[in-house]
């Protein structure tokens, strides 16, 4: 944390900032609020000074996490272990970035048969007002027949009352990308910080230029390093108008002007203009037992972008019908793969009373019956 702050970011086209910084606290727990996988590999950096490992329990694994907040772009870090077999428990990171790790106290991890679970750790950066603390966690995992992995988590995020328009309200505002800085912002929603005001049902939203409460816009613009943020009423912001499948009762859009959540109606909803990315949408359908089913489609590609202008409505192609694709992998054993894809090559996901329905079943049999086999496919 810091004193004092100088303001980056991004500001919103044509706003004249009369709201002065209104600062939030800084929190820290072991669960992680936004998670990214780094990239692991058993060649130690060149020019790293390394700690004492245990290279007769097997080979060390490095990783570099990347940041802008450091003038080198990243941290190295450094995983080995206590035992024979098992999950890396031990973690090395170079937490005052002077690059090194021989210095660093090692980090124990807690370990079940696949997962090395490491707590909240510090690392510190030098700010232009003195050092500034972000916390880390990790989880190192690795399954059988499978590569290790490494994810990173967000163990640090920012918290405090905000003023809207007259209406405090407390806000929670998340490293969504997990790269140490707080004022991100990209056309990827996946890529972007997170912010989470209280009361809103639909709960993190991306973080863009301006942030949707109680029905009003405000122009926000958050600190880089998380410590404060600029609120202020938008005026005269324009809309456009979006028209999707009347049978889409749910849908949510991304774009650097904010994230977007709406209830459409007759398959039309309006939202300020810009470039967006659809987020998620939502079909639910009731079967002949009464039971409710969701259909929805997430993950959605770059080249599904559109354009939301004022005097032109957009028409969005989204919804059903989905369609289903079987992959198989060959090795000493053929693995099969089905999933369903939406019409812009969106994920999908379906739900019945809220919770996944049984896996499909699978059935091989030869061309004289001689064989058959029948198995489930399963989540994963």
């Amino acid at each position: 944390m810091k004193l004092k702050l100088i303001l980056a970011g991004m500001f919103f086209a044509g706003t004249t900032w009369a709201q002065s910084e209104q600062w939030l606290e800084y929190h820290t727990g072991n669960e992680g609020r936004a998670y990214s996988p780094v990239k692991l590999t058993t060649n130690a950096p060149p020019g790293v000074a390394l700690p004492q490992l245990n290279t007769a329990n097997g080979t060390a694994y490095f990783a570099r996490w990347s940041t802008p907040m450091d003038p080198s772009g990243g941290r190295w870090l450094c995983l080995d272990r206590t035992r024979k077999s098992g999950p890396y428990d031990r973690l090395f990171i170079d937490a005052n970035g002077n690059g090194r790790l021989d210095d660093e106290t090692p980090v124990m991890g807690r370990v079940d048969s696949n997962n090395g679970t490491f707590p909240a750790t510090p690392v510190v950066f030098k700010g232009e007002d003195g050092p500034v603390t972000y916390h880390l966690a990790f989880r190192f995992y690795q399954y059988e027949k499978s590569p290790a992995q490494l994810l990173a988590s967000s163990a640090g995020w920012y918290e405090g009352m905000v003023n809207f328009d007259g209406v405090k309200k407390r806000i929670l505002l998340v490293d969504g990308n997990v790269n140490g800085t707080f004022n991100d912002m990209s056309s990827d929603p996946y890529k972007s910080d997170r912010v989470q005001v209280d009361g809103d049902k639909t709960g993190e939203r991306f973080l863009g230029r301006m942030l949707e409460v109680d029905g009003k816009f405000f122009n926000v613009q958050a600190d880089r390093d998380g410590a404060f943020i600029k609120v202020q009423k938008a005026e005269n912001v324009a809309l456009g108008s979006v028209h999707v499948p009347e049978n889409i009762v749910n849908c949510s859009v991304y774009g650097t002007n904010g994230h977007f959540v709406r209830k459409p109606a007759n398959g039309e909803f309006t939202i300020p203009t810009g470039i967006y990315r659809m987020v998620r949408w939502e079909i639910q359908r009731k079967d002949d037992k009464g039971v409710p089913w969701t259909l929805s489609g997430y993950n959605f590609p770059k080249s599904s972008d559109f354009e939301v202008a004022a005097d032109k409505p957009v028409t969005l192609d989204i919804g059903e019908p989905v369609k289903a694709e079987l992959s198989t992998e060959e090795g000493k054993q053929i693995a099969f793969n089905l999933k369903f894809v939406g019409k812009q090559n969106e994920a999908i996901e379906m739900m019945r009373d809220n919770q996944r329905p049984r896996g499909p079943k699978l059935m091989l049999a030869s061309a004289d019956g001689s064989l058959c086999y029948t198995n489930s496919f399963e989540f994963g």
